[in-house]
């Protein structure tokens, strides 16, 4: 009967623990371009602005079409302030052309950057290369992701990974800022230009982290399932039962 009563204790002691890592139920991030530092990358380099908004998608919109529409598609939006992006649940489906990424984001309440995976967020932003001479170059279907690698070209750990072709780096927010509550969290920053646009799309490395806006995602964590709590109630349970029988077997 001792061990049994080990061995309850145990399991309710396991589940317990598990509660410590938290998921993300529901999200959202909200980007505001600073239009006149946006087009004004690159100056002194060529014409400029290298690239002009001609349409924002928001995730239906996103999921709804394929790349090829979101690139010719007449734009429902065209502002460089409040574009928002709504954050993917764990599985998504793409169809031909799309690149939405699932969250997988798992971590412990006051210390999100040792979290694990990616915030999967929805969205495109069209920008005319050249006043479209050169084309359209596709933003968004973000992930918001943490990785010590990004301290390496100055940024802060966070950073937005764009997952159209060509997949990279396209933002590392600055001055990050962590606010935390009971089930939810809010992450603010200045959008910093990563090294590889800077670099690698404008050749103007100097714009690495120029300021062109500001970005913000707020997540909200789910609420333990209904089988955790039981299980959690079903340990204890059997823990208080154990030592009842173990009292009444003992001699006289």
């Amino acid at each position: 009967m001792k061990h049994f009563v080990l061995v309850a204790a145990v399991v309710a002691m396991g589940v317990v623990s598990s509660t410590n890592a938290d998921t993300l139920a529901s999200g959202s991030a909200a980007i505001d371009y600073d239009q006149t530092a946006w087009e004004s990358l690159a100056s002194g380099f060529g014409p400029t602005p290298v690239l002009t908004l001609s349409a924002f998608f928001d995730q239906s919109q996103v999921d709804a079409r394929t790349m090829s529409q979101l690139l010719s598609d007449p734009a429902p939006a065209t502002n460089y302030l409040g574009q928002g992006y709504a954050m993917y649940g764990s599985v998504v489906t793409n169809g031909v052309g799309q690149y939405a990424q699932p969250t997988t984001f798992v971590f412990t309440p006051s210390d999100l950057t040792n979290g694990t995976g990616v915030i999967g967020l929805g969205g495109a932003t069209r920008f005319a290369v050249y006043g479209g001479a050169g084309g359209d170059l596709l933003y968004g279907d973000f992930t918001l992701q943490y990785s010590t690698n990004r301290f390496a070209y100055g940024g802060t750990g966070w950073y937005l990974k764009g997952n159209f072709p060509p997949a990279g780096a396209a933002f590392d927010p600055m001055n990050v800022n962590i606010t935390e509550s009971p089930g939810s969290f809010t992450i603010t920053g200045d959008l910093g230009v990563s090294w590889e646009v800077a670099n690698l799309l404008y050749g103007t490395p100097s714009d690495t982290l120029a300021d062109v806006g500001n970005f913000s995602f707020t997540g909200f964590t789910a609420v333990p399932e209904p089988m955790t709590i039981t299980l959690v109630a079903c340990g204890a349970g059997l823990l208080w039962f154990g030592r009842k029988r173990l009292r009444l077997q003992r001699p006289g």
